[in-house]
């Protein structure tokens, strides 16, 4: 299952980069994120570096072992989060579109049993829906930073 959802952010897509990787930033704008951690130091991520992410889904704990695909600051960032009844690829890119800057979210589901498999288009649907919630708070939570400044 595949999807892609975008959005406009009214923010250079340097001032949204480090919301998309920081796990204290991501705290603020992704739901039911519990914590996320790199497991090896931030200052050298890179493509490979590996993290955790807790997640609070449908009242109970969820932990994905995740992996980083393809980082390209400012402008694209592909990770891979596995579960052990699926694996999903995410990615972002961020591309200038006059004042604002243009966030496509793609998200890549494989599902790895039957159950998740017969699930799919329920949980494509909720994951869509969900993406959307998202980037909507992370505009939100960009903008609002960037007027700050």
């Amino acid at each position: 299952m595949d999807f892609v959802c975008d959005i406009e952010i009214g923010a250079e897509a340097g001032q949204i980069f480090p919301w998309l990787e920081e796990p204290e930033r991501m705290g603020q704008w992704v739901q039911g994120l519990e914590y996320s951690e790199y497991l090896s130091p931030i200052e050298t991520l890179g493509v490979g570096a590996r993290f955790r992410q807790r997640m609070r889904e449908m009242g109970r704990s969820v932990t994905y072992e995740g992996e980083v695909l393809k980082r390209e600051p400012p402008q694209a960032l592909v990770v891979a989060l596995t579960h052990r009844r699926f694996h999903m690829r995410i990615g972002y890119r961020l591309t200038r579109k006059g004042t604002m800057t243009h966030l496509e979210y793609r998200l890549h589901l494989q599902p790895l049993d039957s159950t998740v498999a017969r699930m799919e288009r329920a949980m494509g649907w909720m994951l869509e829906r969900s993406a959307r919630q998202q980037l909507t708070r992370l505009k939100g939570c960009v903008e609002g930073s960037v007027r700050a400044l």
